[in-house]
This record gives structure tokens, sequence and C-alpha cells, in this order.
């Protein structure tokens, strides 16, 4: 689940990547950061017109209008990733222009759960933000797995096991810190 900073955050960087995955809580927090940031500068725009007298002619603001003219594509891409974390074509956009019943159901498209799993549209959102499927691509893990990493704790390793590990940490070493080195 993300915050609100995060949220907003993301839809600014991927403002112009319609492929890919949004989950509820990016495309909700963001619609709340929205909301504020547009009210906030549409009350600052009106705040001279409010309490003016009716004689005068008071200049109106335009920053409202102008944020949201700059958040129009970041809002689109933000939608067509949403509905294609919930496995559903970013044309499902289109659904709200059906009078009455279009918008309620575009709300409705937007309340649905995530996929758990990988479909066409990539991995599902983790927390850490990389894919976190098991190789098979299902993204389930097995959870009897970690209760056999206990059963093995108390066992010494053999001797294969030792210089097996030796070798990883070798080639680990070679490839990430050696490697680096080099190019600097």
């Amino acid at each position: 689940m993300m915050g609100p900073i995060a949220a907003a955050e993301s839809v600014v960087f991927k403002a112009f990547n319609f492929s890919g995955r949004a989950p509820r809580s990016e495309y909700w927090w963001w619609g709340l950061v929205y909301a504020v940031i547009i009210g906030g500068l549409a009350w600052l725009d009106f705040s001279d017109v409010i309490g003016a007298p009716p004689t005068d002619q008071p200049e109106i603001g335009y920053s409202a209008l102008v944020f949201a003219l700059l958040c129009v594509i970041p809002n689109f891409a933000v939608t067509v990733r949403r509905l294609h974390d919930s496995g559903r074509s970013g044309f499902w956009t289109f659904i709200s222009a059906v009078p009455i019943v279009g918008p309620f159901w575009f709300l409705f498209l937007m309340c649905l759960p995530s996929e758990r799993d990988d479909n066409i549209y990539g991995p599902p959102f983790r927390r850490t933000g990389r894919w976190s499927g098991n190789a098979k691509g299902s993204g389930r893990a097995d959870p009897m797995q970690g209760y056999a990493i206990l059963d093995r704790l108390k066992e010494e390793p053999s001797e294969e096991m030792i210089a097996a590990r030796k070798q990883e940490v070798r080639d680990y070493y070679r490839s990430r810190v050696l490697q680096n080195t080099s190019k600097a």
C-alpha cells in the first residue's frame, strides 16, 4: 500500500507511462492529493472575488486551471494503469462518457481490487517496487519453505556445502565488486 506522498511521486514520475499497473492506493491517494491542491489553488484564485464589493472588478487567478491542465495526462495515465491493475484495458476509461450509467460503472471499475498474480500488463505492485513472484510466475510463495529452513538450523553444513558457499561468495565478489572497481 502506498501513502499520499509516494502516490503523488509515482504519478508525477510516471506521468507519460501508460503501461504497467497502479494499485488502488496509488490511484485514490493521488485523487485526494489532486483534490486538495486544486481546492487550495481555487481558494487562492477566488479569495479576492469573494470579499470584494460589487463595484470593484477584482482579478481572478488561473492557477487552479493551469494545474488542472498540467495534470490531464498524468491523471489519464494513472487511470489507465489502475484499469490494467484490475485486468482491464485502458479503453474502459471511455465508459464514463456513457450518460447516467457510465460514471457509476467507471467508479465501480476504479474500486475493483488488484489481480493478485501477473496479468498481461505486468506483475502486481509490491511494497519494494520489485517483482516478487516466484520463478514459475504464479506470484505465490510456498509458506512451508520458511519452516523447512528452521528444521535445518541446527544441522552442521557438509564440506560440499561450505565449498559451494565459498565459491558463490567468490563469484559474487568478482561480478559485483571487482567489476565496479574496473569501471571507476
